[in-house]
């Protein structure tokens, strides 16, 4: 969403309570204990500098019950010095000494920890042994896995990762029934330590057969289907897991367990899966409210679904999303609907092939006109290559018809736009798209690569000849917690360019310099003796973005922020050969993100470097705020 400006709150009261509590210390957080009880006073911590204070304080027993109010028990000065102690030793300083005082004095109880560190031990050598004979079992890179370096201070945090981390490696290689002992010999003279880990791999095994439990009626096929255990298949963790993800992106299975038996530790495994089906019912009720520069917009949606019917193998769902826009340029309230109707196909021709079949009706009122009518639309998928690489084929075939044009649009340009007659649309329609991304919803690295196209031709039953291509490449690179990501875009129209199928950019995921839609080729005129632009969009567009995403300090009640630098350029016109690619509408700007559940609300700030004279879109209009809940890109 794209908000025109923002206004701030007083925080004056705000900022002064706030001082009073830090300025009244940790007393502002005691609370009162029973009358004629000694509560817990001050917590000193004497010869305390190798280690956080605060961190020692907050898991001490006489910490919590000073906030609670509770009586001072002396009980708890005793446990919560084997604590200190425990805390030190914990992170290799195995000579450390605690000692305890307490002072009673108005009704509370004073602790002191007198604490002398002595020397951080550094790690000898870490062995490990009862290695199996086997020439796949790599010994160095199994010492490898273990996070602590020979020299390196020791750490206990570190020592206990390297128990399952041998045990992973080790099932990975085929010993499903591999355990991993550990011990720490530690010498508080010399602060030094020796980790030994002792490795029981057991029998390297084979998968056996495979059980399925709870399978719904008519999902055994898609279920067998998808099982990556083979009998006779060397023993992996990742055919596990990869069953088990397989078996989630059915969207029909409320429950998967992929377990291997463990009645016998022997060179077979068999393997049992235990599914439970979803609800087959589910009705999704959701809405919002949005601004930009030139509009309000409240927006609902409500999706139903059924599973398994009318086919086990089908889900038919209803969706319907109203709109209703007010258009601050004119004073228009325009309403903004879009229903549909769908049937997907679990497994179609081949397992993991889907299909889906789609009839839906839009009514969609824009700055130049308003859309509305009927389509048909059939969409095959392929599977998933790899985790990275899916196909898409499909047809479409629709009527459109236009009404409320505006009155800047000219007959001559209404009638190149196909506004003044009603339009049959069939279409051919293809993409491939390559997804490498660590992240899909805040990807740090990887690449995103997406091709599509669209070919009207009377073939697919349209009365327009038209091309309509439109890839798209994204990259993300991370530097520690700090990540750069790029985005390209192009899209270019050749024939009968239909007015729906049009390019616009400008908005909260496009160049951030416009509000949503303004930057495209547009007509401009007075109206009620106002001027008013209208874009209509373009057959031809370029888009590039780089941004520089960063985090922020963490505040108390938000949460930790994160920052943005981006910079955008972009350009949408009439024809490729238009297209000036060296000078672009540039944009750039600052932006905040909010981490939430459903994903980072983000608030961008953009300003125009280029081209903000006569005669481009938004003449003498440089800012453009967005607000919106995701990544740009």
């Amino acid at each position: 969403m794209v908000a025109r400006s923002l206004s701030l709150p007083v925080l004056v009261s705000v900022l002064a309570a706030a001082g009073a509590v830090l300025a009244g210390g940790c007393a502002a957080h005691l609370k009162p204990v029973p009358a004629g009880e000694t509560g817990v006073g001050e917590l000193a911590f004497v010869g305390l500098g190798a280690v956080d204070e605060d961190a020692v304080r907050d898991g001490l027993g006489l910490s919590h019950a000073r906030e609670l109010g509770q009586p001072f028990a002396r009980f708890l000065v005793a446990l919560d010095r084997r604590r200190v102690r425990g805390y030190y030793v914990r992170r290799g300083f195995f000579a450390v000494t605690v000692e305890t005082d307490v002072r009673e004095r108005g009704g509370r109880a004073d602790v002191s920890f007198r604490i002398v560190e002595g020397a951080r031990a550094r790690v000898l050598r870490v062995e490990v042994v009862g290695l199996p004979p086997d020439p796949a079992v790599d010994a160095a890179a199994l010492r490898a896995r273990v996070p602590l370096a020979d020299g390196a201070p020791f750490d206990h945090d570190g020592y206990a990762l390297a128990p399952p981390a041998l045990v992973a490696a080790l099932q990975a290689l085929g010993y499903p029934w591999a355990r991993v002992d550990g011990v720490v010999l530690a010498d508080p003279v010399r602060a030094a330590a020796v980790i030994r880990l002792t490795v029981d791999a057991g029998p390297r095994a084979m998968f056996g057969k495979v059980t399925v439990n709870g399978a719904p009626p008519g999902l055994g096929g898609a279920i067998a289907a998808r099982i990556e255990v083979r009998p006779g298949q060397r023993f992996s963790p990742r055919a596990l897991d990869a069953t088990r993800a397989a078996l989630y992106e059915l969207g029909r299975l409320a429950l998967v367990r992929v377990e291997p038996d463990r009645a016998t530790r022997g060179e077979v495994v068999d393997v049992v899966v235990t599914v439970a089906a979803a609800p087959r019912h589910e009705l999704r009720l959701g809405g919002g409210v949005g601004a930009d520069p030139l509009a309000f917009e409240v927006r609902g949606r409500a999706i139903y679904g059924v599973a398994a019917w009318p086919w086990p193998l089908t889900t038919a769902r209803s969706e319907l999303r109203p709109a209703l826009v007010y258009q601050r340029d004119d004073g228009d309230l325009a309403p903004r609907l879009d229903a549909s109707a769908t049937l997907d196909r679990l497994d179609l021709i081949r397992p993991r092939y889907s299909g889906t079949v789609e009839a839906s009706f839009s009514y969609l009122a824009v700055e130049a006109f308003t859309s509305y009518g009927p389509r048909l639309r059939l969409t095959a998928r392929t599977p998933t290559y790899r985790r990275a690489v899916q196909l898409t084929a499909g047809w479409q075939l629709g009527v459109v018809g236009y009404r409320d044009v505006s009155p800047v649009v000219d007959a001559a340009t209404a009638t190149r736009l196909g506004l003044d007659r009603v339009e049959r649309l069939g279409a051919f329609e293809q993409s491939v798209i390559v997804d490498r991304r660590d992240d899909r919803v805040a990807p740090r690295r990887g690449l995103y690569v997406e091709l599509r196209a669209e070919e009207g031709t009377r073939a697919a039953g349209g009365a327009l000849t038209y091309l309509r291509l439109a890839p798209e490449a994204r990259g993300y690179l991370a530097g520690g917690p700090v990540v750069l990501a790029a985005r390209a875009r192009t899209g270019t129209l050749i024939g009968d360019v239909p007015a729906t199928r049009r390019f616009f950019a400008g908005g909260a995921n496009s160049q951030r310099g416009f509000p949503e839609r303004h930057l495209a080729p547009f007509a401009a005129g007075l109206v009620d003796g106002e001027r008013l632009d209208v874009p209509y969009g373009g057959a031809a567009m370029v888009e590039l973005s780089a941004e520089l995403r960063f985090p922020m300090p963490q505040l108390r009640y938000l949460g930790r922020l994160a920052g943005a630098a981006f910079v955008d350029g972009g350009d949408v016109t009439e024809a490729w050969d238009q297209l000036a690619l060296g000078a672009l509408h540039w944009a750039g700007g600052l932006g905040l993100r909010l981490p939430t559940p459903v994903g980072a609300v983000r608030f961008d700030l953009g300003y125009r470097l280029t081209r903000s004279g006569a005669g481009e879109p938004r003449p003498g209009e440089r800012f453009a705020y967005h607000l919106s809940v995701g990544e740009a890109f």
